[in-house]
């Protein structure tokens, strides 16, 4: 009787430990049919219908795909855990090449991140992720504007992944640079350090006069061009926080959206509070 009691609590231990994964992916919101899912009701049906469109056709002319995410609440899970769980139990991106980001917000944890599939991880780095959050935006976050943050973040991120691949690596590793030179705690050090190299970009991609981007330099004028406008940036925030702002994204609507295939998150990206 004891041995038959101790097989019993055995397979019971068994049941709940296999029950566990489950039972927390039944509490992720169930996959959206387009690229935005607005769970927290966030966002006005103007601007959800925008970003709808504007993410929509991007798997198709990028290779690549964005997901917004709002939760009410995360469940008790922090949200780089959260974030993870439900990239995968949705599968943000191609299976092949894992190209996927989620950009998530919940409110009412006052947390936001951005998780970033094996393959992008070159392109979206988790310094650029997290200036992102930093700089582009919390500062709306922390201003009431949750919408207009998404908007910006979205706008970033589109961005970056729309970008030719030696662009995209050249912004995210000038993102890098900045950081490390923000975190030497912006002294005059440090600002001089931007003026002499900006000065030395201006000297070697400013000349010429003005005309197409690619017309002569190429991939070397248009990384050039990535950098000089990071130095910039860095420079003008250096001995503080500056609040950046987003890009204007384009993109048309039209298809059904094909960004879930199936994709992986790499674990990669970062996450911040308001």
């Amino acid at each position: 009787m004891t041995i038959v009691s101790r097989l019993l609590a055995i397979a019971a231990l068994a049941l709940l430990a296999l029950s566990a994964p489950a039972a927390a992916q039944a509490d992720l919101p169930p996959r959206p049919e387009g690229p935005v899912y607005d769970g927290a009701d966030l966002l006005d049906e103007q601007t959800e219908a925008q970003l709808t469109a504007q993410l929509n056709d991007l798997p198709v002319q990028t290779g690549n795909t964005i997901v917004v995410a709002t939760v009410e609440s995360l469940g008790g899970d922090s949200v780089e855990r959260y974030a993870t769980k439900l990239f995968e139990t949705w599968g943000i991106g191609n299976d092949e090449r894992d190209t996927g980001v989620l950009l998530l917000v919940a409110p009412n944890e006052r947390k936001v991140r951005i998780e970033v599939g094996y393959g992008l991880h070159p392109v979206v780095t988790d310094i650029w992720s997290a200036r992102t959050i930093r700089d582009v935006i919390t500062p709306r976050f922390k201003q009431g504007d949750l919408q207009g943050g998404i908007v910006a973040g979205v706008d970033a991120l589109a961005q970056q992944v729309s970008l030719a691949p030696e662009d995209a690596v050249a912004q995210a590793q000038a993102a890098e640079l900045a950081e490390r030179t923000r975190n030497d705690g912006g002294s005059i050090g440090g600002v001089i350090f931007w003026i002499v190299l900006i000065i030395f970009f201006i000297a070697i991609f400013g000349g010429g006069g003005r005309g197409r981007r690619y017309r002569r330099g190429g991939v070397a004028s248009a990384v050039g061009e990535v950098i000089l406008w990071s130095a910039i940036n860095a420079a003008a925030n250096s001995g503080g926080g500056g609040g950046g702002g987003g890009w204007s994204g384009g993109g048309g609507g039209g298809g059904g959206f094909g960004g879930f295939g199936g994709g992986m998150s790499g674990g990669g990206g970062a996450s911040g509070g308001w």
